[in-house]
């Protein structure tokens, strides 16, 4: 299986690609490409629409990719949903979101988890019980493992077709909970405009793992200083 970490998009709030931000004075995606490495894994790939990331020396999957992080047309036009994100091919992959600070036990996690057809990787949000609080974001997917691709990749494509059609309510773009919806055969919500209702997986069983610890993404600049604080506890 092929790891491939996703680093495209355009996000106007950073300087420069956000997968390239240092947390504990580490970029995040050479962090991502350290674990996966110290748990056997070699066969990895970089999916960009940036030359950024060619220092790295790993394979570049070079893909166009028209997402720009609050472009209004996000859930108008299937081009520039973020559902592109995804690198088309048809052998199976695991996806891993490069804007994040993975714990050794999630990458663990996710490369030992035997998978039959797709299986979303995500962590609990406050109101599942998280005591301590230190992932803050709440019920953040950051990474997919598909086995198999032809399911995975109509079911994109379905959800770019309803974008393209205007099912979607405006204000909330399709999001990977409705590519998670979708798969599992759970009701999309499409006029729903709030991110609760289409993130509330939990009270039913599914083809998700959720991982309870300081592992999250990185949003906006300021979610770095927050990140490093709850590290230090």
């Amino acid at each position: 299986m092929k790891y491939i970490i996703m680093c495209g998009g355009n996000y106007p709030k950073f300087e420069k690609p956000k997968q390239l931000i240092k947390v504990n004075n580490e970029v995040l995606v050479e962090r991502t490409i350290r674990l996966l490495k110290e748990n056997g894994i070699e066969d990895i790939a970089i999916c960009t629409n940036s030359d950024k990331f060619d220092y790295l020396g790993l394979p570049i999957l070079k893909q166009h990719n028209e997402y720009i992080c609050g472009n209004e047309n996000e859930n108008k036009k299937s081009e520039y949903c973020w559902l592109n994100a995804y690198y088309p091919t048809e052998d199976p992959a695991c996806y891993l979101h490069g804007d994040v600070y993975f714990s050794p036990e999630a990458i663990k996690t996710i490369v030992n988890t035997k998978v039959k057809d797709t299986m979303f990787f995500c962590t609990y949000d406050w109101s599942d019980g998280v005591k301590d609080r230190r992932n803050y974001k709440g019920r953040e997917p950051f990474a997919y493992k598909v086995e198999n691709q032809k399911l995975f990749r109509n079911a994109i494509n379905d959800l770019l077709k309803m974008v393209d059609e205007g099912k979607f309510a405006d204000g909330l773009p399709p999001i990977c909970w409705h590519l998670y919806r979708y798969l599992n055969n759970k009701d999309i919500n499409f006029q729903t405009k709030k991110w609760t209702e289409i993130n509330n997986i939990f009270q039913d069983e599914g083809d998700y793992i959720v991982i309870n610890d300081y592992t999250t993404d990185v949003d906006q600049p300021e979610d770095v200083e927050v990140l490093e604080e709850w590290l230090k506890k």
